[in-house]
């Protein structure tokens, strides 16, 4: 068999059905395997990022389910390879497992400076949990199983095989024998603990009947185990509150009675107040990042932690830890929600704290809702998303960009189904949202899907609107437009004197956009347009797109300021 024959022999062993991609020199002998065979739905993007984007839908939408799957991207030498950077980078940072499979220049003329040559290797290797670069056909079929095995074993992430193009025209020797059943990955410095400590479980459980003013920060690791109904039972029990970090939002209810909300820069007032008063922080499948901790001197000065985590280089890494637990988060979540040590405290002073925090400014920021229009009459993005979470009744799946209004969907969509929320996290990469809500719809087909995006990020990937036109994939697509980069805005007003350096746009006719690639759309410029707007898009079968017209002057608010601590938290 021919390499390229070996590496889609692989995929299909592995139960992948989509590949995104973008063809091209060096990887020209898979793609033409692939027709052969057509065995795959191959899904062009039209710019390798909505490829990476797309294959990461994949892999974040299948996440907690019995077969959780890995996404696939392919893309050819050099610029190909290149142009799939920032999506690897974006799947690192979120723990997302992804495969990237790129083309390379034949093995004789690497390190030559060839036509389209690129150190893929190289480039990748500080982006990834492992790069590869096999160099014979017999290498080829293991590799892949091997890569797929890294990226979902643990904490995902993205893998890249790349692949010089005279290896996959390359056959093999005429013993060659692979048996993928019997297949046992061999990486003796590859670690793996799912299974929690029983002893360090029993401390924690003393430390939570200890505590007076406890709370729970959940983690995207909550979600990516599926193990949001065994955070609620432990919630429940223990009664104890509940704070989210971005991506732990949808691992329950947000309208939960312990519910506090996101945690955070942008998060809500009882959160963060919470967090900063709490004597006892457990946080489950989350690396503190300094979007959550704020400046790490002042973090969590008086409070005792403890940190569950599969990943042991993020124990001790930001926050130090009064006891850590190196496991599953969905292991580690089963054997608390059952522990029968766990005792229910009634911690009403806690409670009542938390509902003065909670109202301090609810009235303010409902009545900004119920107004709907900013200063100057334009939408404000608030309104927009708490009808959008009215007419969805929460249960639909968000695919958000990043940028203000990704702050807003965290603050004010009433998340109710397990898994819901997309977004970029850690990189925080504009443009993410069109493609990877393809690989979301492609992944959970029964359930609704909502691509939002700013004018700014939408216009970074707008070319994949593309795919969405060829293959007819019905994602209906929020575009708030309020003709700035609207969170850089925020900050220059807040922070630099209202100096609006590089963030206003001159944006085009989307309308027209829309009208070229074939999707319906609506423009929406009044408050009382947003509902029907919303009803419309949602009731069309196929795609749609709706643009609302928002006030540029809007402010997401709590914020805590850069290098500030939670308790220099802006609230006014």
């Amino acid at each position: 068999m021919k390499g390229s024959e070996l590496v889609l022999k692989a995929l299909r062993d592995k139960g992948v059905k989509y590949i995104f991609g973008y063809t091209g020199g060096a990887i020209m002998p898979i793609f033409d395997e692939m027709e052969k065979q057509k065995c795959f739905k191959f899904i062009m993007s039209r710019h390798e990022q909505g490829a990476a984007f797309m294959a990461q839908g994949i892999s974040r939408a299948s996440a907690g389910t019995d077969q959780p799957l890995t996404g696939v991207c392919m893309a050819t030498s050099g610029p190909g390879a290149m142009n799939l950077v920032t999506g690897i980078a974006d799947a690192g940072m979120d723990s997302v497992p992804l495969l990237a499979i790129t083309g390379q220049v034949a093995t004789g003329v690497i390190a030559s400076d060839a036509f389209q040559e690129s150190d893929v290797v190289g480039v990748m290797m500080p982006l990834t949990k492992q790069s590869y670069l096999p160099l014979s056909v017999n290498e080829l079929e293991e590799t892949i199983h091997e890569a797929m095995y890294v990226a979902l074993t643990g904490r995902g992430g993205p893998v890249v095989v790349d692949i010089p193009k005279d290896i996959q025209n390359q056959e093999t020797d005429n013993d060659y024998h692979f048996d993928p059943l019997a297949y046992e990955p061999k990486l003796p410095g590859f670690f793996y603990s799912p299974i929690p400590d029983k002893e360090q479980i029993q401390t924690a459980v003393s430390m939570l009947n200890q505590s007076q003013r406890p709370i729970i920060l959940c983690g995207h690791g909550v979600v990516t185990t599926n193990a949001g109904l065994q955070l609620r039972q432990l919630a429940e029990k223990a009664n104890i509150p509940v704070a989210f970090t971005l991506h732990g939002l949808s691992a329950m209810p947000v309208d939960h009675p312990l519910s506090l909300g996101m945690v955070g820069m942008h998060g809500t007032v009882e959160a963060n107040r919470a967090l900063l008063n709490a004597d006892l922080i457990i946080s489950f499948g989350m690396r503190f990042d300094d979007r959550v901790t704020g400046n790490l001197d002042l973090f969590a000065i008086d409070a005792r932690v403890i940190h569950v985590e599969i990943d042991p280089s993020e124990i001790d890494k930001n926050v130090k830890t009064t006891v850590s637990i190196n496991a599953d988060i969905g292991e580690a979540l089963k054997l608390l929600a059952k522990d029968p040590g766990v005792l229910t405290m009634p911690r009403l002073p806690w409670f009542e704290q938390i509902d003065g925090y909670r109202s301090e400014i609810a009235a303010a920021m409902q009545k900004e809702i119920d107004a709907g229009v900013g200063k100057e009459g334009q939408l404000l993005m608030k309104s927009i998303v708490s009808k959008l979470s009215h007419v969805t009744r929460g249960k639909d799946i968000i695919v958000s960009d990043v940028g203000q209004h990704q702050m807003i969907l965290a603050r004010f969509y009433n998340f109710q189904t397990p898994n819901s929320w997309f977004t970029s996290g850690g990189a925080g990469t504009m443009g993410c949202a069109l493609p990877m809500a393809l690989g979301v719809k492609l992944t959970r087909p029964d359930e609704r899907v909502w691509s939002i995006c700013g004018d700014g990020g939408f216009q970074m990937n707008i070319q994949e609107l593309g795919a969405v036109m060829e293959h007819g994939i019905d994602v209906k697509i929020l575009l708030l437009n309020n003709g700035y980069l609207g969170m850089v805005r925020q900050w220059q007003t807040m922070f630099y004197d209202g100096r609006y350096a590089g963030t206003p746009m001159k944006n085009p006719d989307f309308g027209g956009i829309a009208k070229a690639y074939g999707i319906p759309y609506l423009r929406v410029t009044a408050p009382d347009q947003i509902t029907g707007a919303l009803k419309t898009a949602a009731e069309h079968k196929g795609a749609y797109l709706v643009e609302f017209l928002c006030d540029p002057s809007e402010i997401v608010l709590p914020m805590v300021p850069a290098g500030g601590g939670i308790q220099d938290m802006i609230v006014s």
